[in-house]
């Protein structure tokens, strides 16, 4: 059954484009229902990236109107896969764009917008990390199919497809991870 499209979860604005920000949260945040992954986490990323400029932990949590929480572990889950970056003019001065009112540092974040980067982020933190460990779940499987006694020749043929599955993924990933690599341009 078809996902309905998402609602808009805030009516607040964002300054310096502040509808258009909101409706690319809102554009990833149905994308993203077609991979599960967490709404909060598909709005962080579409909030910066229908941003103008790099945000701030506390400009996510206030544009968004999420929790600390959500925001701190979407904006942890995006940096891991590489989808966004510590702005570049925070990382080139190794200083803070801003300071917080205790003197702490303010990192401001942008998106990453190669989709070559985005997929072999995915790749590589995500799909081979679960191909690499799926070996040990397969064995453990095998051992149940074998213990269910009636029907265990079903299910051990799906225990041997899914081998067969791990066995393409760990022959494709590598091609996928040379295919969709960074791009070295001179």
């Amino acid at each position: 059954m078809p996902t309905a499209p998402a609602k808009p979860r805030s009516t607040a604005t964002i300054s310096d484009g502040g509808t258009f920000a909101l409706g690319c949260a809102d554009f990833f945040d149905e994308a993203g229902r077609l991979f599960g992954l967490p709404p909060s986490v598909c709005r962080i990323y579409g909030l910066l990236y229908g941003s103008p400029k790099p945000l701030s932990f506390m400009d996510i949590i206030e544009q968004l109107e999420i929790s600390k929480g959500s925001a701190s572990q979407g904006l942890q889950l995006l940096c891991s896969l590489g989808a966004i970056n510590v702005a570049e003019s925070f990382k080139s001065t190794n200083r803070p764009l801003s300071v917080t009112p205790d003197g702490g540092r303010r990192e401001y974040y942008e998106p990453e917008l190669s989709l070559r980067k985005l997929v072999s982020g995915v790749l590589r933190k995500r799909v081979a990390p679960m191909a690499a460990t799926s070996a040990d779940r397969l064995a453990r499987l095998r051992e149940l199919a074998e213990q269910e006694g009636k029907g265990t020749h079903f299910y051990l043929e799906r225990v041997k497809q899914l081998n067969t599955w791990r066995r393409q993924l760990n022959a494709v990933l590598p091609v996928l991870s040379v295919l969709l690599g960074p791009k070295n341009r001179k």
